[in-house]
């Protein structure tokens, strides 16, 4: 018995040295020869596609599962009112470029002719009205007046006449009226004629000479405008109306384009969102694409292995199919975290950790986002190693 109790002392020192040194090494997942092991899912980058502006969902051109190139058109919108409101912002420039070309032309000769004649009808009428009336004028005034006179004179004596014999009933009422009527014609020509030659020699009255003054001040104005042309403001005002129908064109085109959504990446259609048929806001997820060539392990490493660990440091990422990849740690957080929840075990989840990237290159498009996988790291340049799925 003395020869044996030594030797199963001996025995469990090493059975309680070996547990504890598993424990350590498994609890932080790391290996003698600087390798740590960590697990996690894989994640990629995700972009949701999406519309600038609202409208009715005309088609859609891909569904899940589809892979797509950067710039492949996802859907389309219907275009009707975005093609009329181009038109009529078109139209609108047109109208905007007309204006400003008859500006910059200036006035037309015939326009200049006009405005020239005029002034100088003006300029006549008031001289007339200035010099007053001429001998001739009163002349023909004083042999109207004196036709009148005459006139008048013989109705009048035809109306004594008329009277006379009305009274003893040797005309009728009828032939009476009629001489009657012609002599008040006679006698209204005669006073009218008899004003006129009044005004014709008083000649013109001094609001009638304002008014032609005024006339010809506003004809000559009107004849220099014309003949100067266009003013520089209203060049000025009609170049910014141009540019604004220019602006406002380019926005109704650009509003059209917005009506055709492209993959901004190149990827897989990971989800749907919209069917054709569907109004949708703007900014209202169409599809998810998922850049699936270029992926992560998104894992956690406890605050022992915090410190060996680099970025850019190369690791080996398996999956439970038993593929392997090559990655290379790209991320290591500044700051500890609880293990997340999704953690099988309590004792796991209790561990403060810090989170890692490990970018991984997925030309054939194998992993998934969300799909499980294991890693080990190289923390230490060291020979050939691998790892298995599930160790």
């Amino acid at each position: 018995m003395k020869t044996k109790l030594p030797l199963l002392v001996i025995v469990v020192l090493l059975l309680a040295g070996g547990g504890t040194a598993y424990w350590f090494w498994g609890t932080n997942r790391g290996t003698p020869d600087g390798r740590i092991r960590v697990s996690g899912n894989i994640e990629a980058t995700e972009t949701q596609v999406a519309f600038k502006i609202a409208g009715r969902v005309e088609k859609r051109l891909v569904d899940e599962g589809m892979k797509v190139e950067q710039g492949d058109v996802i859907a389309v919108l219907d275009t009707a009112d975005l093609h009329c409101n181009v038109d009529l912002r078109r139209a609108g420039l047109k109208v905007a470029e007309a204006e400003l070309a008859e500006l910059l032309a200036g006035s037309r000769p015939e326009e200049i002719a006009a405005a020239k004649s005029a002034w100088q009808r003006a300029a006549h009428a008031l001289a007339d009205l200035e010099a007053g009336s001429r001998p001739q004028e009163i002349a023909a005034a004083e042999a109207a007046l004196a036709a009148a006179a005459a006139e008048k004179e013989r109705w009048q004596a035809d109306l004594r006449r008329a009277t006379t014999l009305f009274k003893r009933k040797t005309i009728s009422s009828e032939d009476y009226d009629r001489v009657r009527t012609a002599y008040d014609i006679a006698d209204q020509r005669h006073r009218e004629v008899e004003e006129k030659l009044k005004l014709v020699k008083e000649g013109a009255r001094r609001e009638q000479i304002e008014q032609a003054r005024a006339a010809l001040a506003q004809a000559k104005a009107q004849y220099d405008l014309v003949k100067a042309g266009p003013r520089r403001e209203d060049i000025d005002q009609a170049r910014a109306r141009v540019e604004q129908a220019h602006a406002a064109l380019r926005l109704a085109e650009t509003q059209l384009g917005y009506a055709t959504v492209v993959s901004p990446i190149t990827g897989v259609v990971l989800s749907k969102n919209i069917e054709p048929g569907e109004y949708v806001a703007p900014g209202t997820p169409v599809v998810t694409v998922g850049d699936l060539v270029h992926v992560w392990l998104r894992a956690y490493i406890n605050a022992m292995d915090q410190q060996p660990v680099k970025v850019g440091q190369k690791a080996i990422v398996a999956t439970d199919a038993g593929g392997t990849f090559e990655g290379r740690v790209s991320f290591i957080a500044q700051e500890a975290e609880f293990t997340p929840k999704n953690v099988q075990t309590q004792k796991e989840r209790v561990k403060l950790v810090y989170r890692i990237k490990i970018d991984i290159d997925n030309p054939g498009m194998e992993l998934k986002p969300g799909m499980p996988a294991d890693a080990v790291i190289e923390t230490v340049e060291s020979g050939e190693w691998r790892v298995e799925s599930g160790e």
